[in-house]
């Protein structure tokens, strides 16, 4: 009897432990040039990943992804894309503090949405979670640019 219940214990912590552990990737995106073309870049890599994270993809622009973007607190106003990993999406590579939020550095000269992140930065992180910050923090832009995105442009 004292097995079957010890048996029962070591399975329960097994199932409780495994779903505390699942690792997750959740992309924000718009159905809308450029972040389509980011999105298809960024699953080269993600595809490399996707048996040790459940990726998940969410348009910014559905009212039923709302809840999710307050709760992790991405931009209030327009923002084009986001990577969240494991519920973060602020790292640290080196002395740098880089955000999964607006476009990566291959988009540069988009308009106002510029981030700070690379291909090599997601794929860094994506192979070492440890890099990734305990707190999400939003990164400051220059609002003074009006220039508007492409995908802004009707």
């Amino acid at each position: 009897m004292s097995k079957i219940i010890l048996f029962a214990v070591s399975i329960s912590l097994l199932i409780s432990c495994n779903g505390v552990s699942m690792k997750t990737i959740e992309v924000f995106h718009k159905n809308k040039n450029p972040s389509l073309q980011t999105l298809e870049k960024v699953n080269v890599i993600l595809m490399k990943y996707k048996d040790k994270y459940k990726i998940s993809y969410h348009l910014i622009t559905d009212s039923e992804n709302m809840d999710l973007i307050e709760k992790y607190n991405l931009p209030e106003t327009h923002f084009p894309f986001a990577i969240v990993i494991n519920r973060k999406y602020s790292a640290k590579l080196e002395d740098e503090k880089i955000h999964f939020v607006h476009f990566p550095h291959f988009m540069h000269g988009i308009g106002r949405h510029e981030g700070n992140w690379s291909l090599a930065d997601l794929e860094t992180v994506l192979k070492n979670n440890l890099l990734l910050l305990d707190k999400n923090i939003l990164p400051e832009r220059e609002e003074d640019n009006n220039e508007p995105c492409e995908d802004e442009i009707n």
